[in-house]
């Protein structure tokens, strides 16, 4: 099997609740957030995945114009959150460095991405390049190596969902955040956030 470098990854698989309808077809600005996700990871991605719900599949092909394979978890492990989704994508495509993004982050850079995986690719020592700002982890945002994808299959196994475990198993690096760039990690959760986001 052809083995590629990076593989930029969405994750889009989330119920959404908060927010009342899936907010990867919410807009900001003229382009949906499922589109700015993909936007995000495409320059460094020799290949794009998007883990989402089986029943958006369809109507998602309509709505974007990148080249993305779009997947939902894998049976043995479906609902299982973020980690499952980050699980699914390196047992669909098998790369060498995963960029994981959420799909509810409609400001985020690709600058930081460019950053995330220069320190990934220099240091070769690490599992997983992280962002932190003022103490606060994003683990769904970042770098991950292949080299995570046997503890993150134990772990599904054994029920420990949270993806902050995973990163404290394995040797990761935390980059922290400068002020400048904190408004790109600023996450929509409801239809007020939104509105807050254009109000910035």
């Amino acid at each position: 099997m052809d083995q590629k470098l990076v593989i930029g990854v969405v994750l889009a698989g989330g119920l959404s609740r908060r927010f009342g309808s899936p907010k990867m077809f919410a807009k900001c600005g003229d382009a949906t957030f499922f589109e700015k996700a993909l936007n995000t990871v495409t320059p460094y991605s020799d290949e794009l995945v998007a883990v989402v719900r089986n029943e958006e599949i369809e109507k998602l092909d309509q709505n974007h114009s990148h080249s993305v394979k779009l997947i939902s978890d894998v049976e043995s492990f479906k609902g299982k959150g973020p980690l499952a989704g980050i699980y699914s994508a390196m047992m669909e495509v098998r790369g060498q460095y995963y960029l994981i993004t959420p799909c509810d982050m409609p400001r985020m850079s690709s600058e930081m991405y460019g950053k995330w995986l220069d320190i990934a690719l220099q240091q070769p020592e690490y599992d997983a390049v992280i962002p932190v700002f003022n103490g606060k982890v994003y683990p769904l945002n970042g770098v991950y190596k292949r080299s995570c994808l046997s503890e993150i299959k134990e772990n599904l196994k054994n029920e420990n969902l949270k993806v902050l475990s995973l990163l404290k198993q394995k040797n990761t690096k935390y980059i922290e955040v400068h002020k400048e760039d904190a408004h790109f990690f600023k996450n929509v959760n409801t239809k007020e956030d939104l509105l807050n986001l254009g109000d910035e």
